[in-house]
């Protein structure tokens, strides 16, 4: 089964590129990150509640979709931000970022379920933190001196 749940959200997330990418042409990245974070929000509340298999590959849909979203912005944004000048230090930061992130999740994950013996509270707690981040998302300006692309901000 897990092995599906893979395939499940790679596919997803190869969508959720797509249509990404198709709605940042039309509207803004930030729409699509509040939008991917509003999704991430949904599946971490829900994950706590996964028990059927048809439950694991909604979770997979979701998660996929989201990543996928994320995906685009994460590659979009500075470039459209702040211009290329700077790009490669810019995009080796934030992902030495991501990287550390990805390395540090499962282990604050296993300490949570070693102390408590469930991961509920920790998928509650996370989806809190993306709700939060949404809400900046949506409403911390752009800098200022970012260039504007096509007569959108990023």
């Amino acid at each position: 089964m897990y092995h599906r749940a893979l395939a499940v959200s790679a596919i997803t997330a190869l969508a959720g590129n797509f249509a990404a990418g198709a709605f940042a042409d039309r509207g803004s990245l930030r729409a699509v990150l509040v939008a991917a974070l509003g999704i991430l929000t949904g599946a971490l509340g829900a994950l706590a509640h996964v028990t059927t298999v048809p439950q694991v590959m909604a979770q997979a849909v979701a998660m996929g979709v989201a990543g996928g979203f994320v995906t685009v912005v994460f590659f979009s944004f500075w470039g459209r931000a702040y211009g290329r000048l700077h790009l490669g230090r810019i995009q080796g930061a934030a992902q030495g970022m991501t990287v550390l992130a990805s390395a540090v999740g499962p282990l604050f994950l296993a300490a949570w379920v070693d102390a408590t013996g469930s991961y509920a509270a920790a998928f509650y707690m996370l989806a809190a933190v993306v709700v939060a981040l949404g809400v900046l998302a949506a409403v911390v300006p752009i800098p200022a001196g970012a260039r504007a692309t096509r007569g959108r901000t990023a």
